[in-house]
């Protein structure tokens, strides 16, 4: 039996006994019909072969983190484009210090970081009511995990670095290293710190639980001072 080989909404590869119905570029990270116009004419050249891949449906590539081409499929790229340019953002007060919300008109956050808003963005809290009440719930110790729509923007392994993230049980730590080992990629702990660096989501995506090899506190956006109350909080470490 003939098989097909896809691209998984993890952005890995796999075996397929049905062809896909969409092709990509690995790349440019953009997908679109078999028969774009854009993609034949570049096959044709011989420059696409090695970088094309191929999708199930549309939302394997968009969970694959590819977004649609403007020329074979422009009224998905129009609205993809229209759901990229409306983000809106609000402020919450922590303990630690102020957080940046951020994400779409229907609540899904795209943004959590320590720091000011980037251009582009309108403030509005209406669609973050409940993201706002789990982050109070959690620095009053009344909540260990989150339950929140989340839209991560990064490359495959970064992506499958964020969802083994996600998977550390509050109040404990790992380090880079056996991350890495948990994602099935042993000896990439710096690739795997870089993509924890590149965290879009923190908190709810627990970067903070990333540690160095012998348990110390490395690199964080929001600060090691962040971290470590962050851990405290959990207890994962003792106060000092």
């Amino acid at each position: 039996m003939r098989t097909y080989t896809l691209i998984g909404t993890d952005g890995r590869p796999y075996a397929s006994t049905t062809p896909g119905t969409l092709g990509g570029h690995r790349a440019n990270r953009v997908y679109g019909r078999l028969d774009c116009p854009g993609a034949l004419r570049w096959i044709a050249r011989g420059h696409y072969v090695d970088q094309r891949v191929f999708f199930a449906d549309e939302p394997a590539a968009i969970a694959a983190g590819y977004r649609p081409c403007a020329r074979c499929m422009p009224d998905e790229y129009r609205d993809w484009k229209d759901r990229r340019d409306v983000m809106l953002h609000t402020v919450v007060e922590t303990p630690i210090g102020p957080l940046l919300l951020g994400g779409d008109p229907d609540g899904t956050i795209t943004r959590l970081t320590f720091g000011e808003p980037p251009a582009g963005v309108r403030d509005d809290d209406a669609p973050f009511a409940a993201a706002r009440e789990q982050l109070a719930a959690y620095f009053a110790g009344e909540r260990t995990a989150f339950d929140l729509p989340l839209r991560l923007d990064g490359s495959a392994f970064e992506r499958r670095v964020w969802a083994a993230l996600r998977e550390i049980p509050h109040g404990t730590t790992t380090t880079y290293g056996e991350l890495a080992d948990r994602i099935g990629e042993p000896g990439k702990a710096r690739a795997v710190g870089w993509a924890n660096s590149r965290n879009p989501v923190a908190i709810v995506v627990p970067c903070h639980r990333v540690v160095g090899a012998r348990g110390a506190l490395t690199g964080y956006a929001g600060g090691l001072d962040r971290k470590r109350a962050l851990l405290v909080h959990e207890g994962a470490l003792l106060p000092v």
